[in-house]
Parts: structure tokens; sequence; C-alpha cells
């Protein structure tokens, strides 16, 4: 897929010395952002606007435009990404119109056969290496509902949703309560009569912005070492103290009903918050109401909820229940479809989806050395420079800048990570795709060789940046956590990175309302912007 995870990927790789070639089914580049009226298509609204701000959530050397906005819409996403394709020159690599059906090892195990459609006409191409990158969602999540055959409404999943006036004047019910549903049933205000918001459990929900910066910057690269430091000690501890800060956070900006149920959320750890501005508005105006979860159909416009309400005269049900990555691409080397042993399952009590086979949810040991997955990792971080960091590892590790452990350590590695998934669902829903978030994040950086762990980091190397760069380094420890710290150093240096970090600063101390003229000013006040107690 031609989204950021893609192109960032064949910059990358072509950066390294390999020749890539990059396949997206569609007839542009832009992935998820993208918008298409396509009800198969999972595509943002022309109406969203993305949930991580530009300083988090853009590409490592090629920062957004200055006169955008904090928080980008659709389409100045999509302008932004196609601004990034030509600027480094990758559009030539990529190949439109054209769908990956499988990919197969060759009959003499040398080379990677990829099966592709474009139109009427199939291919069968070899290559050396392949990396996955058609996105984390896939497959949409349909729960199975009791009686949905008695019901005559309308039944979409949230990838469908593409035009909220096609609900005008209807009553709706909206399944879930994260960022889909949120967005689907705050879209509908204006046009649907009555809107239910359906949820079975509470959920973190977090504005955009607090005290006029981007939430997002409230947690600085320092407070996020020690949550790191105290979840590998003492977890359990981390765990509480995170979620009760981030419970106080919402509780701080809106005014939650109990009725609603919001509180209590599930753990930050294991689960993704909702990112709003309208929903909890909404609730209190009674334009959106909140009700238990669907326990069956009814009949053909009813339908009684787990607390034994009966909604009646309902025209639509939108469920926003997710998405699935697509992982069954290379039918014989589906890391998913070893299944997991009846002595783990024993052991944990593990009862989720299947769990894939991957080294650091990338590689599978069998061929780290040709198969990668940019595709199968959750978590907080914006997802744009994520997926830059994980094919700057990827490269660097089939250009033998560094090297894996062998497969049995892989291995060994991959069963304790299934472990702490198991250990995170016990009593609670996870995403299986979900990572362990400090440590994977310090591997995709000592791979990568961005320098990161040890110039920010508090060994020896980390102290002697501090004592020669004292200020910077506080910038980058208490400023804005901005993706281009990552070419700061080493192997992927990028020699404009040093001042698109004070420039992310200069922005946001500026939004405080605060004047600086120099380098030096925007450190003395970016180092307490986005301060945060615990």
């Amino acid at each position: 897929m031609a989204g950021p995870f893609g192109l960032s990927a064949v910059k990358n790789l072509r950066d390294a010395g390999f020749e890539v070639t990059l396949f997206e089914q569609r007839d542009t580049i832009g992935g998820v952002w993208a918008s298409s009226e396509d009800p198969c298509i999972l595509t943002t609204l022309p109406t969203t606007i993305s949930n991580v701000s530009k300083y988090r959530s853009c590409f490592t050397d090629f920062p957004a435009p200055d006169d955008a906005p904090a928080y980008l819409p659709a389409p100045q996403v999509y302008e932004y990404i196609k601004d990034y394709a030509d600027h480094f020159t990758i559009l030539p690599h990529v190949k439109l119109n054209t769908k990956v059906v499988k990919v197969v090892r060759n009959k003499v195990d040398t080379k990677w056969q990829v099966h592709i459609r474009s139109g009427k006409e199939e291919a069968s191409l070899e290559f050396d290496k392949v990396v996955f990158c058609n996105g984390l969602m896939q497959i949409p999540s349909v729960p199975i509902l009791e009686g949905r055959e008695k019901f005559t409404g309308t039944v979409i999943h949230s990838q469908a949703f593409k035009r909220p006036e096609a609900f005008t004047g209807q009553k709706v019910v909206v399944v879930g309560l994260g960022n889909s549903a949120a967005d689907t049933a705050t879209g509908l205000v204006g046009h649907a009569s009555t809107i239910y918001l359906s949820h079975r459990r509470g959920m973190n929900i977090f504005p955009r912005t607090h005290s006029g910066i981007p939430l997002d910057l409230k947690f600085p690269r320092r407070l996020l070492a020690i949550k790191n430091i105290l979840a590998r000690h003492v977890p359990r501890f981390s765990q509480w103290l995170f979620d009760r800060e981030v419970r106080s956070l919402t509780t701080s900006v809106f005014a939650l009903d109990p009725a609603w149920r919001i509180h209590p959320p599930p753990s930050i750890v294991s689960h993704q918050p909702t990112i709003t501005d309208t929903l909890i508005p909404c609730l209190h105006a009674g334009s959106i109401t909140s009700v238990h979860g669907i326990m069956r159909f009814l009949s053909s416009s009813s339908l009684e909820l787990l607390d034994g309400t009966v909604l009646t005269d309902i025209d639509a049900v939108i469920l926003c229940a997710g998405y699935q990555p697509r992982l069954d691409l290379m039918p014989d080397h589906n890391p998913t479809s070893i299944p997991q042993t009846k002595d783990f399952i024993a052991k944990t009590g593990y009862q989720g989806p299947p769990l894939a086979r991957l080294y650091q949810n990338i590689f599978p040991p069998a061929y780290a050395s040709s198969i990668a997955y940019l595709n199968y990792s959750s978590l907080t971080e914006g997802a744009v420079p994520v997926g830059d960091l994980g094919s700057m590892a990827v490269a660097a590790v089939w250009s033998n800048q560094y090297a894996l452990p062998t497969p049995a350590a892989m291995n060994k590695h991959i069963d304790a990570h299934h472990a702490w998934v198991a250990e995170l669902a016990k009593g609670d829903t996870v995403y299986a795709a979900i990572v362990n978030e400090g440590p994977w994040l310090s591997f995709l950086h000592e791979a990568a060789g961005t320098g990161l762990n040890e110039y920010l980091g508090y060994g020896l190397q980390g102290w002697w940046f501090w004592m020669r760069d004292w200020s910077f380094c506080n910038l980058c420890m208490g400023g804005v956590l901005s993706a281009h710290v990552y070419r700061l150093w080493g192997r992927g240096r990028w020699e404009g990175a040093r001042e698109a970090v004070v420039k992310a600063n200069r922005d946001v101390v500026v939004k405080k309302g605060e004047e600086v003229k120099s380098e030096d000013e925007v450190v003395l006040l970016g180092g307490s912007v986005t301060s945060v107690e615990i």
C-alpha cells in the first residue's frame, strides 16, 4: 500500500542501496488518507481531522508545512503525503492499480514470487525481499449479534460509512466508543434524528488541545523515559500510576456524567484513547445518547440492550468494532497459522485472536533476512514516524548494518512477548498486534542506528551530550516530542533535523503566547512548555 508506511519504506530502502517497487491497488497514493466513496475501502472522510499533531505524526526528515494547523484535516494530510513522495522522487517506484494477490517462495527457495493483478492481467514477479506495508486496519471486525436476520434496517461496518447525509432523519445506533465511533456519532449530528452511542465499556477520552497546546505534547521524552523505566522494573505500579494520570487528565477537561459509563476506562497500556473534541459536548447537549451494548435484535426495527432497555423504530446500526491486520498474503508462511500451544493456553489462559510469530512484531524467524511486516504494531505513538523508523530498521538489518539474534533467540523473545500479551488480556480484551512500547521503540532505534538511545539516554554518551550541549539536550528531553530527533544523529542523519526540532518548539511556544527571537530563547521556554506533574 502506498500510504505513509509504504512510501517511507521505498525511500529508506533506496537510501540503503536497494532497488524497490511498491504495489498499490488503488489509482492514487496516500493510503487511508486518500478519500474514497467505495464502501469496501477504508479511508478517512473529508471532514476527518488527524488525532495526532503534526509535530509527532510527521515524516522524520520532512516537516509538515509551517502554515498547517497543529492537527491536519484529512485533505491536508493527503497533500502532505503527496509532497513527501514528490520531494524524494518516490512515485517512479510505485505501481498503481496493481493488487498483490499472494506471495510464495520459489521452488528452489531463493526468491519470493509476488503474484499481482492489474485489471484483467495477472503476473508473477520474483523479488529477493518483501516488506508488507498494507496497514494495520485491513479486515473489518464484525461482531455476531443474535437475531440479526430479523432486522430489516441498515447494518454496516464503519468502513462503509461515507456520507452522514445518507442517514438524514433516521434513528441510528452507533456501536463502539473508540475513535471511529466518536467520529461517526458526531458526524451524524445534524443529519440523523436520533443517535444512540452503544458501548459495553468505558474509555479514556482526550481532547486534541490542552492549555493552549496539542495534548500529545504534554508528554515529553523525559516523562516517557520515566514511564518506560517504571514499566520495566515495577510494571503493575507503573500501569496503576499512568492509568490514574490519564483518568485525571480526562476529568480535568471534561465533565463526565456517570450515566454515560465512560469511566472507569480500560488501561491506557492495552487500549488506545479516544481523541475527540466534540463527543462530550454532544452528550451534554443530548444530540447523542449513551446507551448500553447491544444484546440482540428483537424485530425488523427493534433491539434489546444489555441492561434490558428496548430501542424501537431503529433505521440503522453502524458497527465501529475495529479492524484486524491482514497477514494471509503468504499462504504457505502465514505468521498466525502456527496455533498457540496447549501449554501456553494452560499457563496463560489466553483466549484472544491468534498471535503472529514475528520477532519484534516485524520479522519471521525463518525468513528474517527477506520478509518484514510493517503492519503489525499497535501503540500510542504517531503512526507516520513509527513507520518511517521501522523501515529504517528493516533497511539496516537487510544491508547488514545490524545483526538480528539467532532464530532460536528470536523465537524465545516471541514466546516472552506472547506471554506479556496474554497477561494484559486477563480479564480484558487486547489487540493482538500490541507492542511493549518502550522496549520496542528502543529496539527500532538501535537497529536503525539513529543514536537516540545513546544521545538521549542515561549512559555515558547521554551525559556527555548533556554536558556539551545541555540546552538543546534539555529541549529534546523536556520540549516538544518532535519526530525529527530521529534524524539528529546516526546513519540516517538529516542536516535539517536540529533546525526542525527548534522550529517545532518555537511554534508551540508562540502558540502559548510567548515571544521568542533566538534558539536559546526557544530552548529556555520550550523545556517547560510540556511539563506534566505526576
